[in-house]
């Protein structure tokens, strides 16, 4: 009997010493993480912990975000977790991500002395938030980068499990939170204006179809290529911009055809998409034809409006998502309009693209004889 009574002493000595331990040990980490979180009252987004360094992501009560990150319970800055030897290397790799990420116009932005870089630290990646930026046009996202350890393994001063795989933001990935349209340019493609659009396009991280006249291909081949390298789609505008209303059935067969060919010779597989020169066909056309028909339902009548200014107004004012909207690449008053337009448009929200990424994201797939004005 008094063999159990000291047991049952001894047992409950070890739960007291026991409990007194796991208080010490409270205090102690909850005397850290006052000292850590002394005097900020904004709300904790965001906690990572890795080896020695926790770092938080705050919100304040404005609603910017921001961080702090600590080693051992000091408070440290980037300089602490990039070599010194290699700051210059890192920031170049943000500037690469950058533009992998977001359009030109937010790249430049971005890169000023003035803008203020808030570093959080997870286990597999670092994230930047940017803020005190300068844009012409008011965002409706929050500007960041996160940027995967694979990607800065020989810069950072601390050692982690690199991920087996990992990819990095992509601009041009759709956005289901975001408008979708199509922006089509008829009479394509146009030597020098078509390249500069190109390369509107590429800087804006948009897309569009070119709908392209089957006897311009052969002198243009090289602007073909690079349309197609850069994400954007060729559609036929048939071989010689005829209105099919006033061509035989078999004159309309031979021509898409001919022009099947050579863009087939380019890219080795077959046209999917036509559009009628000046939106004449029948409803015999469609059956004649193994393709799409793609109209539009804005069109900037650029061919009678050659006013930049009036042509980004006129979109601005009507467009609505899931709209296909025609310009030509033949007139330097679209291409400006253009360069103003996406901008813009990606400040309200709007992503552009192909028109068959158009009716895909919408859940609409395109068939074969068959009309489409809009995906909406």
């Amino acid at each position: 009997m008094k063999k159990i009574m000291y047991l049952n002493i001894i047992l409950l000595i070890l739960i007291l010493i026991s409990f007194i331990t796991f208080r010490i040990y409270i205090n102690v980490n909850n005397e850290n993480n006052k000292k850590i979180d002394n005097n900020i009252k904004d709300i904790v987004i965001e906690k990572n912990i890795l080896k020695n360094y926790t770092s938080y992501l705050y919100q304040d009560e404005t609603g910017n975000l921001y961080t702090k990150n600590y080693n051992n319970h000091n408070e440290i800055d980037i300089d602490a977790i990039i070599k010194e030897d290699k700051i210059n290397d890192f920031n170049n790799k943000v500037e690469e991500l950058l533009n992998l990420k977001y359009p030109k116009f937010i790249v430049n932005s971005l890169l000023q002395e003035d803008v203020i870089r808030n570093y959080l630290i997870r286990s597999n990646e670092l994230v930047i938030y940017f803020s005190n930026y300068q844009l012409e046009y008011e965002l409706e996202e929050l500007l960041y980068l996160k940027v995967n350890y694979n990607e800065i393994k020989d810069y950072i001063t601390f050692t982690v499990i690199l991920d087996s795989e990992y990819e990095n933001e992509d601009g041009f990935k759709y956005n289901n939170s975001k408008k979708s349209v199509a922006i089509t340019f008829d009479d394509s493609p146009n030597k020098n204006k078509t390249t500069r659009l190109l390369n509107i396009l590429n800087d804006n991280k948009a897309n569009a179809t070119f709908f392209v006249v089957g006897n311009k291909i052969n002198s243009n081949k090289d602007i073909l290529l690079t349309m197609k390298s850069l994400g954007n789609e060729i559609g036929s505008h048939t071989y010689n911009h005829k209105s099919m209303k006033r061509m035989t059935d078999e004159e309309i067969v031979l021509d898409f055809y001919k022009m099947n060919d050579l863009y087939k010779s380019l890219f080795q597989e077959d046209l999917k998409l036509i559009r009628p020169p000046y939106g004449s066909y029948t409803d015999k056309t469609l059956s004649l034809i193994p393709a799409s028909f793609i109209l539009w339902n804005l069109d900037t009548n650029d061919w009678k409006h050659h006013n930049s200014d009036y042509l980004v107004n006129y979109v601005l004012d009507n467009i609505k998502d899931g709209d296909i909207i025609l310009f030509h690449d033949s007139y330097d008053s679209s291409i400006s309009a253009i360069e103003k337009l996406l901008p813009i448009l990606y400040s309200k929200n709007y992503q552009v693209m192909t028109v068959s990424k158009l009716f895909e994201v919408k859940n609409k797939p395109l068939e074969l004889n068959k009309d489409y004005y809009k995906a909406s």
